[in-house]
Parts: C-alpha cells; sequence; structure tokens
C-alpha cells in the first residue's frame, strides 16, 4: 500500500500505524479523561460524548507523527533497512558511509529520549498513585497502564536500539560483504 511521502508499506507498516492509533487515542482519552476528572465526575456519558472525538483526534494525531517520523528517515522501508542494520550490527558493503552514518547516528541520538521517558514515566507513576484519592481508581490504573507502557517501551525497544546504534557507529565502517 502506497502511502504519500513515506512509501510502500507491508504489513508490518500497517500494524505499526494501526498500534500508533490505539496509542494514541489511549492517550488521548485518559489526558482528557484525567482533566475533566477534576470538574466532573467520569460517566459513560462523559466517555462516549468527550472520550469518542478524543480518541479520534489523538488516534489522528498519532499516526501523522508516525508518518512523519518515515519521511524523516527516508521512508518507510529506509527505515526498516536502517532498523535491520542496527539489529544485524552490519551495513551491506554497498551502502556508502555517508549515507548510511548520519540514519544511525539519528537512532543513536535516541537513547536521551528513552531515558527521559523512563525518568518521566516514572515520576508521573509515583504522582499519580500519590494523588488516587482525588480520581476515581478507573482513572488511576489507566494512568498507570499509560505511563508504565511508555517506560516500558522506552526501557524495552527505545534505549537497546539506541545503545546498538551506538555501538554499531563505534565499530566504523566495517561492512558486511
Amino acid at each position: 500500500m502506497p502511502v504519500n511521502g513515506v512509501g510502500v508499506l507491508d504489513e508490518a507498516g500497517r500494524l505499526r500505524l494501526l498500534g500508533a492509533g490505539v496509542t494514541g487515542a489511549a492517550f488521548a482519552v485518559v489526558l482528557v479523561m484525567l482533566v475533566l476528572s477534576s470538574w466532573t465526575e467520569a460517566t459513560t456519558t462523559v466517555l462516549v460524548s468527550v472520550g469518542i472525538p478524543t480518541a479520534a483526534l489523538g488516534a489522528t494525531i498519532a499516526v501523522v507523527l508516525q508518518r512523519r517520523a518515515w519521511r524523516a528517515e527516508g521512508g518507510y522501508e529506509q527505515s526498516i533497512a536502517v532498523r535491520d542494520w542496527i539489529a544485524d550490527g552490519q551495513v551491506p558493503a554497498h551502502v556508502p558511509a555517508a549515507h548510511w552514518i548520519p540514519l544511525v547516528q539519528a537512532q543513536a541520538d535516541r537513547e536521551g529520549a528513552g531515558w527521559g521517558k523512563v525518568v518521566l514515566g516514572v515520576l508521573w507513576i509515583a504522582m499519580t498513585w500519590s494523588m488516587r484519592d482525588q480520581h476515581d481508581a478507573l482513572i488511576t490504573a489507566m494512568l498507570i497502564l499509560l505511563w508504565s507502557g511508555m517506560v516500558l517501551w522506552a526501557a524495552l525497544w527505545v534505549i537497546p536500539r539506541a545503545r546498538a546504534a551506538r555501538a554499531l557507529l563505534r565499530r566504523g565502517v566495517s561492512t558486511t560483504g
């Protein structure tokens, strides 16, 4: 499926967009319900009347941001190629260093952002737990799950991938044949 500015998406790419949409929708609903819970009770009516439009907006923003990230990385196929180079720890010999080094460096530079997500997530979990008497149990649980998901994503995916990219850069321009 060709996507404007991103290239052709395979099944994994379409699932990634779906996952981004679901995550964006969940984040938006939890955030809006948290804000609204200061003024009104989290009822089914509030969840439906405010939550559904918020979820649609959150999903749309997340999908747009994912597509933007792929465009910034040179398209979906290029993004997958870089991911594979990092996972393999090698770059094919036909790829010039002037091409692959900035792409791998961009992945290595994400480690700081990953640690930022871990620190913020832990602080937000603690803050959410400390305020549990001010919000419904459902809001508290949803927030803790949201922040935990962010921490796990950063700790299990972003940081290790950034470190692997940095290791690939340290090895220099040694490539596969």
